[in-house]
C-alpha cells in the first residue's frame, strides 16, 4: 500500500514538471499567434487605405498631400478603440499621425522620365496659371509611340502606381519584441536574454546592432523596453488609372512626397 502511494506520488510530481515545461510554451506561441493575427489585420487594412490612396490621386493630379489624406482615412480603423463620435475623431487623428510619422509614400508610376517625355503645358482660364501636366483625355486616340526616356507610351504613363512602407506597432506582450528582434536580426542578446533593457553592446549601439535594420521601423532596445514600442514594416502597392491630368508639381505638393 506504501509503495502504490509513493508511485501515485512520483507520478504527480512528473505531470507537474511537464506541465511547467508546456504550459509557458503554448502561452507564448498563443500570443505569436494573436500577434500574427493582428498583423494580418493590419496588412489588409494597409492594403485597402494605399488603393484608397491611389484613387485619390487619380482625381486629383496625383497630389501627393490628396494621397496622404486617402492613406490616413484607410488606416483610421487601425486606431478605432470606441464606436462613437469621439471615438471616429480619435480613430482618424490617429491615422493621420501614423499617415504623416510612421509611413512612407512612394510614386513609383508615372516616373520623372514619363512626365519629361509626355507632360504639356495647359492653361487654366479659372485659375488664371498654367500647368504642366501629362494629358488625360481621349487616350484611346493619341499616339501610341513610346517616349526617348521613359520606353512607354502616354497611355502607360496614366497609370498611377504607388508604395506605402507603414510601420506598424506590435502590442502583445513578449510576442512583439521577440518579433521585433526576429525581424531585424538582432543577434547581440544581453547575458540575461531577449527580456533585458538593455542590448549585450548598448555601450556600442544602442539599437542591439542589428544584422537587416528597417531604417525607418526601428526603435532603440531601451525605449522599446519602457514604451513597449516594436515596430515592423509593412510595405503595400496600388495601382489605378489617372482620371485627371497628373502634375509634377501636385506630386510634390508634401514635404513626404518621394518620386521614383
Amino acid at each position: 500500500m506504501k509503495s502504490r502511494n509513493s508511485g501515485k506520488r512520483r507520478v504527480t510530481g512528473q505531470g507537474m514538471t511537464e506541465f511547467l515545461v508546456v504550459v509557458p510554451l503554448l502561452l507564448f506561441f498563443g500570443f505569436v499567434t494573436v500577434q500574427f493575427v493582428l498583423l494580418y489585420q493590419a496588412r489588409s487594412t494597409l492594403d485597402v487605405a494605399v488603393l484608397e490612396a491611389a484613387r485619390e490621386g487619380a482625381v486629383s493630379h496625383g497630389s501627393m498631400r490628396a494621397m496622404q489624406a486617402g492613406l490616413a482615412r484607410g488606416l483610421a480603423p487601425l486606431y478605432a478603440r470606441r464606436a462613437d463620435v469621439a471615438g471616429v475623431r480619435s480613430a482618424l487623428a490617429g491615422g493621420q499621425r501614423a499617415a504623416s510619422e510612421a509611413s512612407s509614400m512612394m510614386i513609383v508610376s508615372p516616373t520623372a522620365a514619363m512626365v519629361r517625355d509626355f507632360a504639356r503645358p495647359r492653361f487654366y482660364p479659372d485659375e488664371g496659371v498654367a500647368h504642366d501636366e501629362i494629358p488625360n483625355d481621349t487616350l484611346m486616340y493619341r499616339d501610341t509611340a513610346h517616349g526617348a526616356e521613359s520606353d512607354v507610351n502616354v497611355q502607360d504613363a496614366n497609370l498611377l502606381k504607388l508604395r506605402v512602407h507603414y510601420c506598424f506597432d506590435l502590442v502583445v506582450p513578449l510576442a512583439n519584441k521577440v518579433l521585433y528582434y526576429a525581424t531585424n536580426v538582432i543577434g547581440n542578446i544581453a547575458a540575461n536574454g531577449v527580456f533585458t533593457r538593455e542590448p549585450a553592446d548598448a555601450n556600442v549601439d544602442a539599437y542591439g546592432s542589428p544584422r537587416r535594420p528597417d531604417s525607418m521601423c526601428r526603435t532603440t532596445l531601451f525605449d522599446g523596453s519602457m514604451r513597449q514600442h516594436w515596430p515592423v514594416a509593412l510595405e503595400s502597392e496600388a495601382i489605378v488609372r489617372m482620371q485627371s491630368p497628373f502634375r509634377a508639381d501636385a506630386a510634390n505638393d508634401a514635404l513626404a512626397a518621394t518620386r521614383r
